[in-house]
């Protein structure tokens, strides 16, 4: 076995530490293949294996190709590429963010398949039969995540089943059934030899276990079934959720926001599996901050600039702290706006039934700056007892996002810059009619451009030790990957295309609902959505459900995938965040744009081509 080579970019991958369960120092040279078959070498490297995980969630890079750029989520003013939203030509093969992803998950392929090849040799494997078993399991599960990110995102491209050995110079394209029959045989593999017990324990969290490996291969299903219209798939998806929710292994909070709760990161009783995160160098992905600095564009922000950690807390955050009356605080985050809600996605909640709207975006700011009383009420005509009294206290309410529209004549947009004040009200405010055009498009024009909206803050992280620089930016926040919602919905949505549609909605939808309902009514609250029972469900529905959910956890772009690609294009033609999106969102962009080093780096250019309409 050779040192890992990157699939024609060949780039050297140390052993780095994935998460508290392992530790291993970089091991490499002509010992490596040697080293793998010790209990150390064999360790470090499923490490590694894992450790590619934590280039796409709760990252900047992984964030900026599942949820945004989709009906629910559009660039914020501070996105450094903005273009990957409205889907101009500038959205092209040159996209350094592409780069990192396509190096690094076929680093994380070809660690697994190095890891196979050991694990499936019983004269090299260093363990007894039942961990060679458990951690042949374990790499198999990451292959099969790896390869679904790659097929999602470019298609059917490079394929890779085996190790590869020295330098590679040509590609070739795979089928996406071939992606997808992969994925499948790997899932069913480690769900087949995945114990029950093992894999379990406090030491072990982060780990594969048999309860992930049903989960996943639940969304897999779901998802080749939904590309194929696959009936008996549908009801084996529907299966393996059911058999995750029976299993006890994970169940759902009474409260929404008890999901996010801090206090709840590390032992989230809804989590089925979880990328796990701190501030340590355990968080690290170990790739040289040089590493790709040539592939960016001169206004590109560094790849690296927040290597480590979960960094949600960071990219959802609306910027109250330029406004009288706020200062940056721990509390409150640090608000870096690189993504901005849809109007779609707000109008997916009924707010006063459902408590995932405010289990999911703040609205409300506090002031919380004893120099607030500098600022002193500033506007004639409105309140004018108050003329020369402090603007606000502290305790007192600074910022306010609602879903209802104020008159006019008492929303004043000229008291700071690019800030509206409700005059009324006396605080600042950004009302529906100010935060969105009449169709439905975020409004960036004049005041308020894309700095102030419903703040998504289920990733908010106030242990972090302080509010800025050194130390502000890295969250110990786990991300979870699969929480026991989606084997609800899975296995509601499975069922009912699998001509189960009373079941469906009794034994999944209303359950979960009964959850996430302010009053433990969930048939009251899915009738307020318009379900009665199996027979109104719909595709529609399902969107929706899951938008209300999973809004910013990295799903949406392959819950739109497997609509198809007329239904994916429609969809973000109807509710793109900007114009520019809706008028040139079409086929070509349902998959991204192969790096254009690869297509450089490769002999065969005229077999290997660029993805259409790149």
């Amino acid at each position: 076995m050779k040192a890992y080579k990157i699939f024609f970019l060949i780039l050297l991958l140390g052993l780095v530490s994935c998460s508290d369960f392992l530790e291993e120092d970089f091991r490499g040279g002509v010992a490596t293949e040697t080293w793998y078959t010790t209990v150390d070498g064999m360790e470090g490297l499923v490490s590694t294996c894992y450790a590619t995980s934590k280039i796409w969630f709760a990252k900047e890079e992984g964030y900026d190709f599942s949820d945004p750029g989709t009906d629910i989520y559009d660039y914020g003013q501070q996105h450094p590429q903005q273009y990957q939203y409205t889907y101009t030509t500038d959205f092209n093969a040159t996209n350094s963010r592409l780069v990192v992803l396509w190096v690094e998950f076929y680093k994380g392929i070809n660690a697994c398949n190095d890891a196979i090849a050991v694990l499936s040799d019983p004269d090299q494997t260093p363990f007894d039969e039942g961990l060679t078993k458990t951690r042949l399991s374990e790499v198999r599960y990451l292959r099969a995540f790896y390869n679904w990110l790659i097929v999602e995102t470019w298609g059917g491209v490079e394929l890779r089943k085996e190790p590869i050995k020295g330098v590679v110079k040509t590609a070739n394209r795979y089928p996406v059934e071939d992606f997808y029959a992969l994925i499948l045989e790997d899932l069913d593999f480690a769900v087949d030899n995945l114990d029950p017990t093992v894999n379990t324990a406090e030491t072990d969290y982060g780990r594969v276990n048999k309860w992930a490996a049903l989960a996943f291969r639940a969304r897999m299903r779901l998802t080749w079934a939904s590309y194929t219209s696959n009936t008996e798939l549908y009801a084996k998806a529907a299966e393996d959720a059911d058999a995750v929710i029976k299993s006890g292994t994970a169940s759902l909070y009474d409260n929404y926001a008890d999901v996010w709760d801090m206090n709840n990161s590390g032992n989230n009783q809804e989590n089925i599996w979880a990328i796990n995160y701190s501030r340590s160098t355990d968080a690290l992905i170990g790739v040289p901050a040089s590493e790709y600095t040539k592939f960016q564009r001169p206004s590109d922000k560094a790849w690296d600039e927040r290597e480590g950690g979960h960094h949600g807390h960071l990219m959802f955050g609306a910027q109250y702290d330029v406004l009288p009356g706020m200062v940056r605080d721990v509390q409150n985050g640090r608000p870096f706006r690189r993504y901005s809600p849809t109007k779609y996605l707000i109008d997916c909640f009924k707010e006063d039934i459902d408590e995932r709207f405010y289990g999911s975006f703040k609205t409300t700011w506090i002031c919380n700056s004893a120099l607030s009383s500098r600022y002193v009420w500033p506007v004639e005509g409105f309140h004018e007892e108050l003329a020369g009294q402090p603007l606000f206290n502290v305790g007192d309410t600074s910022i306010f996002m609602t879903k209802e529209t104020y008159p006019d004549n008492v929303m004043i947009g000229t008291v700071t810059t690019n800030f509206w004040f409700n005059a009324e009200k006396g605080f600042w405010c950004l009302d529906y009619k100010r935060m969105f055009n009449d169709d439905g498009t975020i409004n960036d024009a004049g005041t308020n451009t894309r700095n102030l909206f419903f703040e998504l803050h289920k990733f908010y992280d106030d242990t972090r030790p302080v509010a800025t620089d050194e130390g502000s930016q890295n969250g110990k926040r786990d991300a979870m990957v699969m929480r026991i919602s989606e084997m609800y919905l899975i296995a509601a949505e499975g069922l009912w295309r699998a001509g189960q549609a009373d079941n469906a909605y009794n034994n999944y939808l209303v359950p979960l609902a009964d959850k996430r309902s302010y009053d433990g009514n969930g048939a009251a609250m899915l009738a307020a959505y318009g379900i009665t029972g199996g027979g109104s469900l719909t595709m529609d529905y399902f969107l929706d459900e899951r938008a209300r959910e999973f809004c910013g956890e990295q799903l949406r772009w392959f819950d739109l995938k497997r609509l198809g690609t007329d239904a994916m294009v429609a969809r973000i033609k109807k509710y793109a965040g900007n114009q520019s999106a809706r008028n040139n969102f079409d086929a070509h962009f349902t998959v991204r744009p192969i790096p254009q080093v690869q297509i450089d780096a490769i002999t065969n250019k005229e077999e290997f081509l660029q993805n259409t309409g790149y």
